[in-house]
């Protein structure tokens, strides 16, 4: 029994990784059910016994798994008990690793535009400003004051996701590994 729910939660896993491919080349309203179907090799009917609320589910289930993917490479450095310098700088490095070193892009930020906004917008927003506060407590701890804190936190957020951003505008990933060079040295040392 062991073995199957293995197999089970690796083919879901596999499932949701096609799904993903889809959703990040073609974005949220340019993934269509037949191409998401056929991505994952399923029928459209067999794809909404996976996920019976359709392409929305599908972007909510993929949403949490980012979150925490995101969560577990990047954000969870910021409460290690380093000096918060160093926290800083690991946390740059996992939203990095997170990014594929600027060779993928995040579905947060995909889901966070469009119509997929109308749908996930409130939960992306909220995670954004605990990751916001997250951040903020880390700038306050090096010695910044509560506002200056709150607008590096927020300029480290902006810097992050425009340069993973421009990499894809321009089909260049160097660009984001070059700006998370300048991301670093900025950073309170």
């Amino acid at each position: 029994m062991a073995n199957g729910v293995k197999q089970s939660r690796a083919t879901r896993e596999s499932l949701e990784d096609q799904l993903v491919t889809v959703f990040k080349k073609r974005g949220y309203e340019g993934a269509t059910l037949n191409q998401l179907a056929d991505a994952t090799g399923l029928s459209k009917a067999s794809l909404y016994h996976h996920f019976p609320g359709g392409k929305a589910e599908m972007a909510a289930v993929l949403l949490r798994r980012a979150v925490a993917r995101l969560q577990k490479l990047a954000f969870s450095r910021l409460g290690k008990s380093a000096a918060p310098e160093v926290r800083l700088q690991q946390f740059v490095d996992g939203f990095s690793n997170y990014a594929g070193r600027g060779d993928s892009q995040c579905l947060v930020a995909i889901l966070a535009q469009g119509s997929a906004r109308e749908v996930h917008g409130e939960s992306i927003s909220r995670q954004f400003h605990d990751w916001t506060t997250a951040l903020t407590s880390v700038f306050e701890e090096t010695g910044a004051k509560p506002r200056r804190a709150e607008r590096a936190a927020a300029d480290l957020l902006g810097s992050l996701y425009g340069a993973l951003l421009t990499a894809a505008l321009l089909d260049d990933p160097k660009h984001f590994r070059r700006a998370i060079k300048r991301i670093k040295r900025a950073l309170p040392s």
